[in-house]
């Protein structure tokens, strides 16, 4: 059970975030206001209230951060894009929120558990929880503009990576601990956090893998940064890359590890060019993923096979999942366009849901899928359609390090749910240097940052 302290943490971030615009520059606040709040508020601690959806750690530093930027820094930020296809998207989402909850008002009545139908209360409360998730994304689009922006998020990255890395150091060394100690409970099974003779750091996030899959990011921006031929700190880039790759290694995240090796081998070794080529082609295998496990067209078997040869252990896991997501697509395949709403009713009795796009499809269904990805997708095209615009090389490794980076967190919602609010306020960076950087090409190099131009309605 949690402890007070979880529930006073919880209500005492939006004074933390009082401070925080108080005494930083917009940016720099929100960043702290919204990542901090993701890696150190409990995990799986909510506040109840009449009415609303319960506000947890990603919510509430979510709207912290807008009144915020919006009241305290007197930013005119926006509660949607501005017309535009991310826009559409989430209108797209709340209309087939809509037809969802309509098509779902029949209760399941299967052995061994009833599930009630939908209702127009739960259409609400979806609507505004996942409004709130994606409110980072709107936030980051209109908040980092210029390279200086996209430089001091990244450099932001490293430095709470830097630190966050000291207490997963503790619990690598003690076990994860930190959770219980802090709030009074684990929040998650343990048995998944023993790996290879040690422990997987948990911290504040609750479980290994979404520890491993921040470093990774952390590290992503460390080897931009780097190859941008700009420092974070009094370490050398060098040295803060190797302590990082350590760090990853010692989390034991076996996909983590993939995806930062594909990290380093990209943005070390080649060009810019090719890294956001890459970054599509990654990015449109995971927005087509579903319906390639549809046809057969993806290699589930060979991956495995592949797997099995480095460590038999992530091959069964590995296979686990693959026949997971069989089943429940097989349900999803029922209500294929609008799926069958929240509360578990898209699950088997036994099913086990770790991809977040199995997961999108089955509640929401491929009208879901296809806003909620396409959210990720767009931002990836945006941010890599002005590539060929940008001279400066710096420029262009920064943004080529920025698309590689969500890139890799898109595919890794294949196999895991690691969506958190520093992704999407990753994803919506991409459309707002998009933006700057067409505004600067049609303004000419004078073109002056829009701080006091509303974007949206």
């Amino acid at each position: 059970m949690p402890n007070t302290f979880a529930y006073i943490m919880l209500l005492l971030w939006p004074l933390v975030a009082l401070v925080l615009y108080k005494k930083n520059p917009v940016l720099e606040a929100t960043f702290w206001t919204i990542v901090g709040g993701y890696l150190l508020l409990p995990q799986g601690v909510d506040i109840d209230y009449p009415l609303i959806p319960a506000l947890d750690k990603n919510t509430i530093p979510a709207i912290s951060a807008f009144f915020g930027c919006r009241f305290i820094a007197n930013k005119k930020v926006t509660f949607l894009p501005s017309a535009s296809i991310e826009r559409n998207l989430m209108l797209l989402f709340v209309l087939g929120l809509t037809i969802t909850v309509m098509k779902n008002g029949d209760p399941i009545e299967e052995v061994g558990r009833f599930i009630p139908g939908l209702s127009y209360y739960d259409l609400f409360s979806v609507i505004i929880s996942k409004y709130l998730l994606l409110l980072p994304f709107i936030l980051g689009l209109q908040l980092i503009r210029s390279r200086e922006d996209q430089i001091r998020v990244l450099s932001l990255l490293v430095i709470a990576g830097l630190y966050y890395s000291l207490l997963a150091l503790i619990e690598i060394r003690l076990s994860p601990q930190l959770h219980n100690w802090i709030y009074g409970f684990f929040p998650h099974t343990w048995g998944q956090q023993v790996r290879y003779g040690g422990f997987r750091p948990v911290v504040f996030l609750g479980h290994g893998l979404w520890v491993s899959i921040f470093l990774t990011m952390v590290l992503g921006a460390a080897i931009t940064l780097s190859k941008a031929k700009l420092t974070v700190t009094r370490f050398s880039n060098s040295h803060i890359i190797l302590y990082l790759i350590v760090v990853l290694v010692l989390s034991k995240g076996f996909g983590s590890m993939i995806l930062g090796a594909v990290l380093f081998f990209c943005l070390k070794l080649l060009a810019d060019r090719v890294s956001v080529k890459i970054a599509l082609l990654i990015a449109i295998t995971a927005m087509t993923y579903p319906l390639m496990s549809v046809l057969g067209l993806f290699p589930h078997e060979s991956l495995v096979e592949l797997i099995n040869t480095v460590d038999s252990r992530q091959g069964g896991s590995l296979q686990f999942r693959f026949n997971q997501e069989g089943w429940l697509l097989d349900r999803a395949l029922e209500r294929l366009w609008f799926g069958w709403g929240v509360w578990g009713r898209n699950r088997l009795a036994d099913s086990v849901i770790d991809g977040y796009w199995i997961g999108l499809i089955g509640m929401y269904g491929v009208v879901g899928f296809m806003s909620i990805f396409g959210l990720m997708f767009v931002s990836l095209w945006k941010g890599a359609s002005c590539f060929n615009l940008i001279s400066d090389h710096k420029e262009r490794a920064l943004l080529a390090g920025h698309l590689l980076m969500c890139a890799l967190i898109m595919l890794d919602q294949i196999p895991n749910h690691s969506e958190n609010p520093l992704f999407w306020l990753l994803f919506g960076g991409l459309i707002g240097r998009q933006r700057y950087i067409k505004q600067v090409q049609a303004e000419g190099p004078k073109a002056k940052s829009p701080d006091n131009i509303a974007v949206g309605i």
